[in-house]
């Protein structure tokens, strides 16, 4: 199926602006942390809008769709991919369910940056006028250069959870992203101590006002599936590119035949590409089947297809990360260098399946409910 106007137009902007991003990748790693240079290149092709809704302005790609946008970004540039997985991710959500005047005040600047943290770790405390809010949240990906961060917490009034969004000053960094992988993305801690933030600022976090279903209705590790996997997608077709260009002139110490000669090589090299085409089709076509399921019932999905989608999030995640571990070895101790975008994307590629959204339990889960379902015609 060719890709929508949107997608279209979408990956038509980041191949316009490829050769900055990929300058960039190394200094990403470097610092911490997305330099400045870079927001202001996702800023200004709007990638932050991929998952708007239309009525706000975005381009509201499909869940499927996901897949190859942040695919394209991740082959250029891992940071600005994942960066763009957090800022595209609650862009969406805050145009999806903030009352209007919050979405007038963050969408007053078109392709707002954003920061998220969805584990609600810090409180919400009822004053007037809005919440005073407190306590500390991990894995703030590109929170330095982030306009605004929307932080899950649990509120007393009413109780239960709520997002809230504050300003980039609102919030202290705790500089601790000393990590092996995903270097780049500067996803420190965030502290808040009594922050003030006006009710229209804040919103339950599965109460809908626009938008279609992807957002309330697939659940969270539903909504972010597409973006997850194809950041994974993306590092592992660059690295299965760049040990493919390698592979033609990389000879191993005193043997006169390149790699590409050996045929074990080209047998792991097809099974690699193989591998991650069937784990693309898969998760796209359980997406469709999902966002179809769910636009038919008008209401959430329900369990089994969840637990479904899961498994299927989780396995295409863990396909892309055993064909890095398979292919790495034939690139040689060069590899190593950290210069080398072969050994970033392996790293890469470990830290994403760390993401608990991808976690192995959600085969588990799905193994269990086949145990739970058998006999039952399918």
């Amino acid at each position: 199926m060719p890709p929508s106007p949107s997608l279209q137009e979408l990956l038509a902007a980041i191949d316009g602006i490829a050769d900055e991003l990929e300058a960039l990748a190394q200094p990403a790693e470097a610092a911490r942390r997305a330099p400045d240079e870079l927001a202001a290149l996702v800023k200004a092709a709007r990638i932050p809008m991929a998952k708007v809704p239309r009525e706000v302005g975005g381009y509201e790609l499909s869940p499927a769709e996901q897949i190859d946008f942040f695919a394209r970004l991740a082959w250029l540039n891992p940071t600005a991919s994942w960066l763009a997985f957090n800022q595209c991710g609650i862009a969406g959500m805050l145009a999806a369910i903030l009352p209007d005047d919050g979405v007038a005040e963050v969408f007053a600047e078109d392709a707002p940056l954003a920061a998220a943290v969805s584990a609600p770790t810090g409180k919400s405390e009822k004053i007037a006028g809005g919440y005073r809010v407190s306590g500390r949240w991990a894995y703030a990906s590109g929170v330095h250069v982030a306009q605004w961060i929307g932080l899950f917490t649990l509120a007393d009034d009413p109780p239960g959870p709520r997002l809230v969004v504050l300003r980039r000053d609102q919030v202290e960094l705790h500089d601790d992203w000393h990590v092996a992988a995903l270097q780049g993305t500067g996803s420190v801690d965030v502290i808040v101590d009594g922050a003030f933030v006006p009710e229209h600022l804040t919103a339950m976090p599965f109460m809908q006002l626009r938008g279609g279903p992807q957002y309330t209705r697939l659940g969270i590790k539903g909504y972010v599936a597409g973006e997850n996997f194809g950041f994974s997608l993306g590092v592992a077709q660059r690295l299965v590119h760049e040990i493919a260009a390698l592979s033609t002139t990389k000879k191993r110490y005193t043997n006169v035949a390149t790699i590409s000669e050996r045929g074990a090589f080209r047998h792991a090299l097809g099974q690699a590409d193989c591998a991650l085409r069937a784990s693309r089709a898969y998760l796209a076509s359980e997406l469709d089947e999902a966002m179809a399921t769910v636009t038919s019932n008008g209401d959430l999905l329900p369990a089994e297809d969840m637990s479904r989608l899961e498994a299927a999030s989780a396995w295409a995640t863990e396909q892309a990360t055993q064909t890095a571990v398979k292919l790495f070895p034939y690139a040689g101790a060069g590899a190593l260098h950290l210069s080398n975008p072969i050994q970033r994307a392996l790293r890469d590629l470990i830290g994403s399946g760390q993401h608990i959204v991808v976690s192995n339990e959600g085969i588990d889960a799905w193994g269990e409910t086949l145990v739970r379902t058998a006999g039952r015609p399918r």
